[in-house]
């Protein structure tokens, strides 16, 4: 049965169009709208008592139920994550949760909350709803880093991402510009298909010589490391995934990556 088919059943039996979200907040997290009732266990206990006993109290009167992963993915497994970002951080390494968050402020401001929680040191970002600087000022004050989306190497990006306009700028000189000017701490950029070195030279000067660019691409799907490091400057980093984590040897084919991908 498709999604569509299995809503309008729903809806039918039911006798309901309401779809209830589940945005359960702990009272550390904000001063209002937070689970006021006392349960017994960690976080993760009460975040997922609450949402239970405010499933079977809703039920009977909506169709649907919308679970905000920045409230609840993260609380009911934050512990588990929070002992993978030990042992990375006592290998000396940086963490960053690629999560492209994306929604409005006071959703990412829980979302902030969990990836601290959690033990991460960055996350990135997508700016879709304009709110960079906000989501930078809210990061930052929990020592964060925040990774901003800027111009992905999916066919669909180019249209998106490169040929619209924004007061006659292209969409991603515009975000690298807010990037900037809300002291982000980085961008993401592709590797792959319609990327060119002018592109990732212009995006360097706009965010400047220190920020971040983040590349995915390299490895699996083909990207050009040649035109990274030719175009990018030094502040970045290469992001190489299933060609190593599902090699015969992942220890030796990074080092094969490490020893051939260098800065000049």
């Amino acid at each position: 049965m498709s999604f569509i088919k299995q809503y309008q059943r729903v809806r039918k039996e039911k006798d309901s169009i309401i779809c209830v979200g589940l945005d359960p907040a702990l009272p550390e997290q904000r001063r209002s709208g937070v689970i006021k009732k006392q349960y017994p266990g960690d976080e993760a206990d009460i975040i997922l008592q609450y949402c239970m006993e405010t499933v079977d109290a809703v039920a009977d009167n909506c169709c649907a139920i919308k679970i905000n992963t920045q409230y609840a993915l993260f609380a009911l497994s934050y512990n588990k994550m929070d002992c993978l970002n030990q042992l990375i951080h006592s290998h000396g390494l940086i963490s960053i949760l690629d999560h492209k968050l994306g929604d409005i402020g006071s959703s990412n401001e829980s979302a902030i909350y969990w990836i601290k929680k959690c033990g991460f040191d960055a996350f990135t970002f997508s700016p879709f709803a304009g709110n960079i600087r906000e989501t930078v000022e809210a990061a930052h004050a929990k020592d964060l880093g925040v990774i901003t989306l800027d111009l992905m190497s999916n066919p669909e990006a180019e249209g998106f991402q490169k040929k619209t306009r924004f007061n006659e700028t292209p969409l991603f000189w515009r975000i690298a510009e807010d990037v900037k000017q809300a002291g982000g701490d980085g961008v993401v950029v592709g590797s792959t298909n319609h990327i060119r070195d002018v592109d990732i030279s212009k995006i360097r000067k706009l965010i400047g010589d220190e920020r971040l660019m983040l590349f995915p691409g390299v490895g699996a799907q083909g990207g050009d490391v040649k035109k990274i490091l030719e175009s990018a400057g030094e502040s970045v980093l290469i992001n190489i995934g299933r060609n190593i984590i599902y090699s015969d040897d992942p220890s030796s084919t990074s080092a094969e990556y490490n020893k051939r991908i260098r800065l000049k």
